[in-house]
């Protein structure tokens, strides 16, 4: 009997020793029902795990600014669509479409498609349905229509 309860404590302690990686569902921090279209010059882009970031900084209507962190796919993923540690750097004109979060004040986005943008070009509209149903699969590739 001593004997299996030793076993089964040194089965806990190596299991309890696994590296346990921590997820949070998408949908309790952004609006999955939602889309927003944002145009802005990136300000800074970590390529990274468990997701990489962007941040924008977009001037709204009102002439407001604001930095948006948009969280995106993980390093693994995004190498795989053809992105890499230096596609965007501090200065590029970008826009994005994604999930907006759940609380408007913090002005957050899950990234679903980024495209760049020349800094003179004039904003197109009717093209935001286009950008938030495709997904770019690397910087100047063709997009393609998946998520």
């Amino acid at each position: 009997m001593t004997r299996c309860l030793g076993v089964l404590i040194a089965a806990g302690v190596c299991l309890s020793s696994l590296p346990l990686q921590a997820h949070h569902a998408i949908g309790e921090i952004y609006d999955e029902e939602r889309t927003v279209v944002l145009e802005g010059e990136v300000t800074s882009f970590l390529f990274g795990n468990p997701h990489s970031m962007v941040q924008v900084r977009v001037v709204n209507s009102q002439g407001d600014v604001h930095t948006w962190a948009l969280e995106w796919r993980d390093a693994g993923r995004l190498r795989q669509q053809g992105w890499t540690d230096h596609a965007l750097g501090a200065g590029d004109h970008v826009r994005v479409c994604g999930n907006p979060g759940r609380d408007p004040g913090a002005y957050r986005m899950y990234l679903l498609n980024l495209a760049r943008r020349a800094s003179d070009s004039p904003t197109e509209t009717n093209s935001d349905l286009g950008l938030c149903t495709q997904t770019l699969r690397g910087p100047g590739a063709s997009p393609t229509a998946s998520r």
